[in-house]
């Protein structure tokens, strides 16, 4: 057993994460030579007892992940290669509760974690990475933090080890994306499995001949101006009056949306960068975006998922 540097609780010694506080347990330690505290490698003094660190240390990995990286293809040892890609996995999860689960869930998530089968998963497919990254050296970019093979792992850990933890009810069939180039996916049909609104009580129009005319019209002079050609896959009235003059649509290349009150928007899939909730709404680019709790949740996930397709990491 050891001690967890932050809440000082007992934990496994194969543990990455803290079950109690969920704190991410550090590689690469510091020991502090008055009280025996972990400390990150780049601390100056002791986090326990401020015990002042002699200047001369190595260098922390996460400093310059690159530079360790370009080191471990050079050693080539697969098990050196194995722990930069577990750690990679374990900052990943760690980001994921950040950005879309509530603070309240997060020890729950962990405590799933270490308690399920998937665990074993996740090693023999970091064992997978690791190998393959050996055979092909010039791949070593495509370990980092938000490398699509960890994302896709937490994606089927959260879906299949964590549906009554969830906050929203997220559908297996979504899965079916995962490992597919943007070339290989049919954009329209993976947008609504994603957002499944026939879970949802908004008002959705896919048929712009049968939609109302004023409705259709109002969408397109307060918030969506596609360019010529650009296909639109749905509408989703989010006004207060029913009128479509608030809501938010998605086509080929962008996400359009106007909330009451609010500017229009519109931001390209290839531009898509922060992505993350706050409370129950979510931000886009920084940018408020807000439907219900449930919708919300499962377009922070789609939108990551296309940020991913579209060449943002």
């Amino acid at each position: 057993m050891k001690n967890c540097r932050a809440c000082q609780k007992s934990m496994p010694l194969e543990a990455r994460f803290c079950p109690y506080c969920g704190t991410p347990v550090i590689v690469e330690t510091l020991d502090c030579p008055e009280c025996g505290t972990e400390n990150e490698l780049s601390a100056e003094s002791c986090i326990n007892c401020h015990h002042i660190f002699a200047k001369q240390k190595k260098e922390s990995p996460k400093e310059n992940p690159k530079a360790i990286l370009e080191d471990l293809f050079e050693n080539s040892r697969t098990e050196n290669l194995e722990q930069a890609i577990a750690d990679r996995f374990s900052l990943a999860f760690e980001r994921r509760l950040k950005e879309e689960v509530s603070p309240s869930l997060h020890g729950k998530y962990i405590d799933r974690f270490y308690k399920s089968d998937f665990r074993n998963s996740v090693d023999f497919r970091v064992k997978q990475l690791a190998e393959q990254a050996l055979r092909n050296p010039d791949d070593a970019n495509r370990f980092n933090f938000a490398s699509p093979a960890l994302e896709e792992l937490i994606d089927y850990f959260v879906i299949r080890h964590c549906s009554d933890l969830n906050e929203v009810f997220f559908d297996e069939k979504i899965l079916k994306y995962q490992g597919r180039s943007v070339e290989k996916i049919n954009l329209g049909e993976m947008l609504l499995d994603y957002l499944d609104f026939d879970a949802e009580g908004e008002s959705v129009f896919m048929d712009f001949v049968t939609m109302p005319a004023h409705k259709l019209k109002n969408a397109a002079t307060n918030y969506l101006f596609p360019e010529k050609g650009e296909t639109i896959f749905f509408i989703c009235d989010l006004s207060m009056f029913n009128n479509c003059k608030d809501g938010f649509s998605m086509t080929r290349d962008c996400i359009y949306w106007k909330m009451p009150f609010e500017k229009k928007q519109r931001v390209y899939y290839k531009n898509l960068e922060e992505i993350k909730r706050q409370e129950d709404w979510i931000v886009i680019n920084g940018i408020f975006f807000n439907a219900n709790k449930s919708l919300n949740l499962k377009l922070l996930r789609l939108l990551k998922k296309l940020r991913e397709l579209y060449g943002k990491k």
